[in-house]
C-alpha cells in the first residue's frame, strides 16, 4: 500500500469515486477533503480500487474513512480492503475503527465484514440538508422568523448589491472572515492549518483548479458584508462550505442564504449545510430552519478479536 497526502491534483480520483456512490455527505467532496486535509492530517491510498482515506488528526485518535469504489461495489474486495487498512493501522500501532461512515453505507460493514461491530451515531457530525424551494420561497409558518430577519433588513438598510464571487474579491472575503474572527473570538487555532480560516484559503489558492466552486457577496451601503461559497455535491444536491458575515446587520445570514440558493443552485432538490460540530448556537440555527431530513453518520469500530 502506498499512502500519500492530498494534493492538488489528485482531484480527479476523488471525484470519480465522490461521483460513483452518488452521496449526500458533506465529506463526499474533493473540494471538502482538500481544504481540510491539514486538519485531519489525511493521507489516502487506492486499494483493491477503492478509495481509502485515513485521517490522522492532532487531538483524536487516528481514524479511516469508509472505502469507497471507484468502479462498481465488490463485497468481497470490501472485505479485503478493510482487513488491510487494519494491517495498515496495526503497523502504526493504531487500532482500527471507522468514523463519518454515511448511514446508507453502514451496511457494506454489516454484510461484508465476519467480525462484530460496534456502531455508534455521532449526531455532532451529522449533515442538515434541506429543501432548496423552502429556503428560497422561506413560506409557511415555520419560516417566519426568516422572513421576518429579512423585511427588517430591508427596512432597516433599504437594499443590498449581490456581487458572484471571483478573484478580484477574494481579499473582500478575506476581511469579512477576519472581522468575523475578531467579533467571534474565534480563528485561534495552535496550528494555523487547522483552522477553518486557512481551509477557506485554499479554496481561494485554488479557485480555478477546483471545477465547480461558486460563491457569492452581499454589499450593504457600498460595503462587502457577507460571503458565501458552495458547489454541487450531486446532481440534485447542493452543499454550502462556508458562509461569513457581519452579524451586527441584521437579516445578513438569512439573506445571503436565501439569495444564493436562489440564484445558483434553483435547480437543485436539497441543500446540504454540513454539520452543527457539537456547538449549541450553530445547532439552534441550523435546526431553526427546519431541515428535511438528516444524513445520519457513525463510527464503527470492528471487533477482529
Amino acid at each position: 500500500m502506498e499512502w500519500k497526502e492530498i494534493e492538488i491534483t489528485d482531484i480527479d480520483v476523488f471525484n470519480k469515486a465522490f461521483g460513483n456512490i452518488r452521496s449526500q455527505a458533506s465529506e463526499m467532496s474533493f473540494a471538502n477533503m482538500f481544504m481540510w486535509r491539514k486538519s485531519y492530517n489525511s493521507q489516502f491510498s487506492i486499494i483493491n480500487n477503492m478509495l481509502c482515506m485515513v485521517a490522522n488528526p492532532r487531538k483524536y485518535r487516528p481514524f479511516a474513512f469508509c472505502p469507497i469504489p471507484l468502479e462498481d461495489f465488490n463485497p468481497e474486495a470490501f472485505e479485503d480492503t478493510v482487513y488491510k487498512l487494519k494491517e495498515y493501522f496495526d503497523s502504526r500501532g493504531w487500532k482500527l475503527f471507522f468514523a463519518r461512515v454515511e448511514e446508507r453505507m453502514v451496511d457494506n460493514f454489516k454484510n461484508c465484514l465476519k467480525v462484530d461491530l460496534e456502531i455508534k451515531r455521532m449526531d455532532a457530525v451529522s449533515d442538515y440538508v434541506y429543501d432548496t424551494e423552502s429556503l428560497i420561497t422561506l413560506s409557511g409558518k415555520k419560516l417566519s422568523a426568516k422572513r421576518n430577519h429579512i423585511n427588517r433588513f430591508f427596512r432597516e438598510y433599504g437594499d443590498f448589491e449581490y456581487v458572484e464571487l471571483s478573484k478580484e474579491y477574494f481579499s473582500e472575503c478575506e476581511r469579512i472572515f477576519d472581522e468575523w474572527c475578531k467579533d467571534n473570538d474565534a480563528c485561534v487555532c495552535e496550528v494555523p492549518e487547522e483552522c477553518e480560516k486557512w481551509a477557506c484559503s485554499q479554496l481561494f489558492e485554488y479557485w480555478d483548479r477546483i471545477p465547480g466552486l461558486k460563491g457569492a457577496l452581499i454589499k450593504v451601503n457600498g460595503r462587502f458584508e457577507a460571503f458565501t461559497i458552495g458547489e454541487m455535491l450531486n446532481d440534485d444536491t447542493a452543499v454550502i462550505h462556508i458562509e461569513k458575515g457581519n452579524a451586527d446587520i441584521h437579516g445578513i445570514y438569512a439573506l445571503i442564504n436565501r439569495e444564493f440558493v436562489a440564484r445558483t443552485f434553483p435547480h437543485t432538490k436539497y441543500i446540504n449545510r454540513e454539520e452543527d460540530m457539537g456547538i449549541e448556537g450553530l445547532r439552534k440555527a441550523k435546526q431553526s430552519y427546519h431541515p428535511s431530513k438528516m444524513i445520519w453518520k457513525y463510527n464503527i469500530y470492528p471487533d477482529f478479536k
